[in-house]
């Protein structure tokens, strides 16, 4: 299977997996070195200290960067993947809610944009290939489509010289220009 060239939608999801993995790596490092940052004292999250929900964070950080760039690959299996990690990394800001509560249902947030535009945000199938278009058509549908369109859109060229053709009180017509 050929990949097209990137569009919009791949930009944008890449874009966010790009930053949302960089600010989970961010957010790893503080966790790991300075814990006291957050609000939640202790251990008191849902089952890591800091020091572990640093290391975890930063490297599933860097998955996630790992997995922005290959969203701009456009291949099924990165696309997969990208939601895959967007889904997981939900859930994982649900168990950091109690340390940065905003900066967790932001990162949701972000989270459900990234499945949104990985599922919903471009064709799904590549163009040129012969194969259905996201239209339904197939290329050489298409262009048969595209050409009758044209045509039935093009005005004969009788029609067009009298649409040239301005009418005199005299019943004769003067050509324009």
């Amino acid at each position: 299977m050929r990949a097209e060239a990137a569009n919009g939608w791949q930009f944008f999801v890449a874009t966010l997996l790009i930053v949302i993995g960089a600010v989970n790596i961010i957010q790893g490092l503080v966790a790991l070195f300075t814990p006291d940052f957050y609000m939640v004292g202790g251990t008191e999250m849902l089952f890591l200290g800091f020091g572990a929900w640093g290391v975890l964070l930063g490297l599933w950080g860097v998955v996630l960067v790992v997995a922005g760039l290959a969203v701009l690959s456009g291949r099924t299996w990165a696309r997969v993947f990208g939601i895959v990690l967007a889904c997981l990394n939900a859930l994982a800001q649900l168990a950091f809610v109690l340390a940065m509560p905003v900066w967790s249902m932001v990162a949701i947030a972000i989270d459900i944009l990234v499945v949104y535009g990985l599922t919903a945000g471009w064709p799904s199938r590549s163009r040129g290939e012969g194969s259905a278009t996201s239209s339904g058509m197939s290329a050489a549908e298409q262009e048969a489509y595209r050409s009758g369109y044209q045509a039935a859109h093009e005005a004969p060229p009788q029609a067009r010289a009298a649409e040239r053709t301005v009418a005199r009180p005299g019943g004769r017509g003067r050509a324009d220009g």
